[in-house]
């Protein structure tokens, strides 16, 4: 009676295990085709394209010694005569970069706008970035490019008085002020250099002018 009992409990044990093998292989190809899948989504998924990003630094009024400006900034140059009585305009220092859209860009520097050397004990410190950057077309068909937020920067020293040093001779006192600009919803063609914006700079007549420029990569 024992062995009847045993013959049938193996038996019906032997009977589905055929089907627990073929259960098992149908959820491990569901999951293997799930994961391809997927992974075809992801791999699908367009590329997000890049712009070079240049950023000049126009003075106008210094009579520092700077770069001419180039030849893409002669429209700009053409720009500025036109509203401000400056005889000349030099470049500065130009700044580069890349941004894809969607992204954003820091930029942390010493700058030599005043004709200071990286190693002065007076440099000026330049801070910039772009936030959020998207493509917009125009109506009439031209790719303008939208940045959420445009920031620029900077310490620059001023020279608030002189004192007297252990030789009895004197020197300059400086003390660091901050200037800026913060443009939020800024819009610029592609490839076209830009006017964002101007500041004055401390203890000279003269005024910096940024030029952005965003170029495809």
């Amino acid at each position: 009676m024992f062995k009847a009992v045993y013959f049938q409990t193996l038996t019906g044990d032997t009977m589905h295990r055929p089907k627990l093998i073929f259960s098992i292989l149908l959820l491990s190809i569901f999951v293997l085709v799930s994961n391809l899948t997927l992974k075809a989504q992801v791999d699908s998924r367009p590329v997000e394209p890049s712009y070079d990003v240049l950023l000049q630094i126009v003075i106008g009024g210094d009579d520092k010694p700077n770069m001419p400006l180039p030849q893409n900034l002669t429209g700009i140059a053409r720009q500025l005569k036109a509203n401000y009585p400056y005889a000349d305009y030099k470049l500065a220092t130009t700044y580069v970069g890349r941004i894809a859209v969607n992204g954003n860009l820091e930029n942390k520097s010493i700058s030599n706008v005043f004709g200071q050397t990286q190693q002065g004990d007076t440099p000026s410190f330049w801070e910039w970035s772009l936030v959020g950057l998207r493509t917009s077309p125009s109506a009439t068909g031209r790719n303008d490019l939208a940045l959420n937020v445009f920031r620029f920067g900077a310490r620059i020293p001023v020279r608030t008085g002189t004192a007297r040093d252990g030789s009895g001779g004197s020197q300059p006192i400086f003390s660091y002020e901050n200037i800026g600009l913060n443009s939020g919803r800024l819009t610029v063609p592609e490839n076209i250099p830009t006017l964002v914006g101007s500041l004055a700079l401390p203890n000279t007549t003269g005024t910096a002018f940024l030029v952005l420029t965003l170029r495809p990569a």
